[in-house]
Parts: C-alpha cells; structure tokens; sequence
C-alpha cells in the first residue's frame, strides 16, 4: 500500500453525483485540481451523514471568515445566542416518510439542515405570518 501521509491533498475541482434507479444508493466522484479522482457508493444514512458534515463545515468557514473580517476591522463579532441571518431557504416534502426536508441559508455562508413533520411546517408558518409587519393592503 502507498505511503499518502505526506502527499498534500488537490483542491476539489469537480464533484459529480448520482442515484441508482431505486434510490437504495448513490454514487459520488470527487475530482481535484490534478485530476485525481475518487469514487464512493453510498446509502441513504451515509450521504445524509456526509450532508450533514457539509453542513456543520461551512457553518465553521463562515464563522471563521465573520471572526476574520471582523478581526480585520478591529471588531469583535458576536454570535446572538447562535442565531443567523436567513436569507433563503429551500425545502421538499419527503414522500417516504411524510416530513418535510430543507436548508436554511444565511448572509454569512451558514447552511443549516432542518427536518420536520408536515404540522410543525404549519405551526412555524402560522406564527411567522402572525408576526410579520402586513407588506401592503388591497
């Protein structure tokens, strides 16, 4: 076996994905800067698990970037309470289970995954309608 511990790592250049027809699994391709490559097959627990990992990095990134800005500009940048400034959002409904999956998207590059049954989607719209400022009148 190769000795790879001081071979530095490529920067990701291309990353592909797909599903097998039933949806039991996946495969990913990662291609760096050197076009080297890797192929992984994945299942359900394992992408979500590798999804999450994503997530929670760029979470880390953009705190880190915050900190450095703010740092730079002689600021010290706090978090409120670890709340963030959304800025978009995307979400689905998952026909297996009947939750509904989606990403909150802040300013600052944060990605937070979110899950949740269909009458807690209600009760969170609910309240946001309620204390939203009415955007004009007819």
């Amino acid at each position: 076996m190769e000795d790879t511990s001081n071979i530095a790592p490529g920067t990701l250049a291309k990353f592909h994905l797909g599903l097998t027809a039933d949806g039991a699994s996946c495969a990913m391709v990662f291609v760096d800067d050197q076009q080297h490559s890797i192929a992984c097959i994945a299942g359900f627990a394992d992408l979500e698990g590798f999804i999450s990992s994503l997530a929670q990095a760029a979470t880390e990134m953009a705190r880190r970037r915050a900190a450095q800005a703010g740092n730079e500009a002689g600021e010290e940048i706090q978090s409120a309470s670890g709340t963030i400034n959304v800025t978009a959002s995307s979400f689905e409904a998952d026909e297996s289970d009947g939750t509904i999956r989606g990403l909150l998207i802040g300013d600052g590059g944060e990605v937070i995954p979110v899950q949740m049954r269909p009458q807690v989607a209600n009760e969170i719209t609910r309240n946001m309608l309620r204390a939203a400022h009415v955007a004009s009148s007819c």
